[in-house]
């Protein structure tokens, strides 16, 4: 009994400091903002793999909350991670759009794509999804993942945002 009190209380608290961790803001965007912060990691990342990555952020970051800009790098960190590791892309393009009422990032990759069914059916294995849709879920974000096998991936993160007032 006291074996199964104390799994359960470090549980808990094991769920406690990851959402401590997961709310941090990274230093990055501190020093870079988000839109240097999205092509520093992009950077980074084709050094490391010899992706072609291209960006064309036209959103304006400062629409976003600090909760919603860690998001946004958290998201583009994993997903570049994913095209690095299971894709096997060659280009990677990121845009951030304003949509209506949406601040939209899309990350489309080139590589060799996923049944998502397939991936949905296995559960809780595909941490990094599941990672990022929980993020999303946190600030009120629409999550979407777009791919089949042979034709590439597209992940897709919508952010309502205030209309900013004319005048």
């Amino acid at each position: 009994e006291e074996l199964r009190l104390l799994r359960e209380l470090l549980r808990r608290e094991l769920g406690n400091v990851r959402s401590f961790i997961g709310h941090l803001r990274p230093p990055m965007l501190a020093e870079l903002g988000l839109d240097g912060s999205i092509v520093d990691t992009g950077a980074t990342q084709a050094s490391l793999s010899g992706l072609r990555i291209t960006t064309d952020l036209s959103a304006p970051a400062d629409r976003l909350s600090e909760a919603a800009q860690t998001v946004v790098l958290r998201v583009v960190q994993e997903t570049l991670q994913n095209a690095r590791k299971h894709a096997g892309a060659a280009n990677v393009v990121m845009t951030t759009v304003l949509d209506g009422g949406q601040w939209v990032l899309e990350v489309r990759d080139d590589g060799r794509g996923f049944d998502t069914g397939a991936v949905a059916a296995r559960g809780r294995r595909n941490f990094g999804l599941q990672f990022m849709r929980e993020r999303a879920d946190l600030i009120g974000a629409r999550f979407e993942v777009h791919s089949r096998p042979g034709a590439g991936t597209v992940v897709r993160l919508a952010i309502p945002v205030a209309r900013k007032e004319s005048g």
